[in-house]
């Protein structure tokens, strides 16, 4: 697995949950791509969103995701990244402490939640109907 110098993210993503990292160390994770990243180190992982940067040598990830992978900038990480799947993305997206993440992700959640409230309420009657 890579061995990486860590360092932090450039000064137009302050703020974001993000690890950027170049694409020949992503194991074909595309740009946006939702990825369980392992410190191999001491087996802290954690969900992540993965966007490219051009240096070869390095991690860039805010301090939030260094201080989860117990990892200090300047430091070097050897770590395993892997694609997650459905249920990982969505875990990601309602997990996320960016609130422009999160907070679409619980209106969705909650609007599937109501969704299918209506259609079972909306059965019922054509199950169980009432004598006449």
């Amino acid at each position: 697995m890579p061995q990486l110098t860590v360092k932090g993210l450039p000064d137009g993503d302050n703020g974001r949950a993000l690890v950027r990292l170049n694409h020949k160390h992503r194991d074909g994770i595309e740009r946006y791509g939702i990825a369980r990243m392992t410190n191999l180190a001491n087996q802290k992982s954690l969900i992540v969103l993965v966007l490219g940067h051009d240096a070869e040598d390095a991690v860039f990830m805010p301090y939030d995701i260094r201080t989860m992978l117990d990892v200090s900038k300047g430091g070097n990480l050897n770590f395993s990244i892997r694609r997650v799947r459905f249920l990982g993305r969505l875990l990601w997206y309602i997990n996320s402490p960016d609130p422009a993440v999160h907070i679409p992700a619980w209106i969705a959640v909650i609007g599937l939640v109501l969704a299918i409230v209506g259609v079972v309420a909306g059965i019922i009657p054509l199950i169980c109907p009432q004598g006449g």
